[in-house]
């Protein structure tokens, strides 16, 4: 095992859960990403007879997966910024308990669940060899959300990736919380990339204020993209190398984005032309979609992500 940067009070559970497993390794993000920026972070290293992946202890934050036949299905920005408290550019970043801006311009985009550390409770191989991990993170009241909530990742990795998520009002009173896993997934040509399944449905365009559009066609990138897709049960798929299908439960809205070349020149942790590599096809409950939590309640939803042959 490799030693690695842990502010947290759970860090000694932790290393006894991954020298418990011989599946599981505490690495850095210097040492998994090499020349990454950043002062680091622990990374958790998973290797199995079916996968291969890491695993940010900060955010729960799936980077990489691979299966042991097949092409990366998740990609990580080479200039991604791994400093404790600094959204991580790429992979799987869970988005609560809110989705874009707030109306608080001071708080930060996105939630702040993806910038904390998550606590490893269990991990597990499976008797069909998948390996789940289950990441916990409490919220009390703070500035930033003004609820004590908790939410819980069930992390099942092996042929596939499945990413359960649940959120629990530990409150006595309800809140609204919108959500997101805003993965991010590798691409040989955004030219020629198209994303299925949406073909006729209405989406809001981010670029125009949310103005409501019919989406003609599949999906491709021919300069930025920033839309939301409300009320998507089917299934997605991104045609491409790999193909990547995308299925869920209980995450009515889809989000599908790509910065284009200007603004990717314009981010520090994506860079000119890194936007090339990849498109945003997430999915979650989002604007009109936001989940109502009563005091007390807990709600799930997940999503898979596998590779299809051609």
């Amino acid at each position: 095992m490799t030693s690695a940067p842990f502010a947290s009070d759970n860090q000694n559970e932790l290393l006894n859960i991954i020298n418990r497993c011989d599946f599981l390794q505490l690495t850095t993000s210097q040492q998994a990403f090499s020349g990454s920026k950043g002062s680091g972070l622990p990374v958790i290293k998973l290797t199995t007879a079916k996968c291969d992946a890491l695993i940010a202890v900060q955010g729960a934050h799936l980077l990489t997966f691979k299966t042991s036949s097949g092409e990366p299905l998740l990609w990580v920005s080479p200039n991604c910024n791994f400093t404790p408290g600094v959204a991580l550019r790429g992979g799987v970043p869970i988005c609560l308990p809110w989705f874009g801006p707030n109306v608080d311009p001071a708080r930060p985009k996105h939630g702040f669940a993806r910038n904390r550390d998550w606590q490893l409770t269990s991990a597990i191989l499976l008797a069909n060899d998948d390996a789940e991990l289950t990441f916990n993170f409490t919220s009390p009241a703070n500035e930033l959300f003004d609820f004590n909530f908790s939410a819980q990742l069930i992390m099942t990795l092996g042929d596939k990736i499945k990413l359960e998520i649940k959120v629990s009002n530990l409150d006595t009173k309800s809140f609204d919380c919108s959500w997101v896993l805003h993965s991010y997934h590798p691409v040989n040509s955004l030219e020629k990339v198209r994303v299925t399944g949406l073909a006729g449905r209405t989406y809001l365009d981010n670029l125009e204020n949310h103005a409501a559009k019919i989406q003609h066609g599949d999906v491709n990138f021919p300069g930025e993209v920033d839309r939301v897709f409300p009320d998507i049960e089917n299934t997605l798929e991104i045609i491409g190398t790999p193909n990547i299908e995308i299925r869920h439960h209980n995450c009515p809205s889809v989000v599908v984005w790509n910065p284009g070349a200007t603004n990717a020149a314009k981010m520090s942790d994506v860079g000119a032309g890194n936007e090339q590599g990849y498109v945003c096809v997430e999915r979650g409950a989002v604007l009109g979609e936001k989940w109502n939590l009563l005091a007390g309640e807990t709600r799930s939803a997940w999503v898979e992500i596998s590779e299809v042959s051609d």
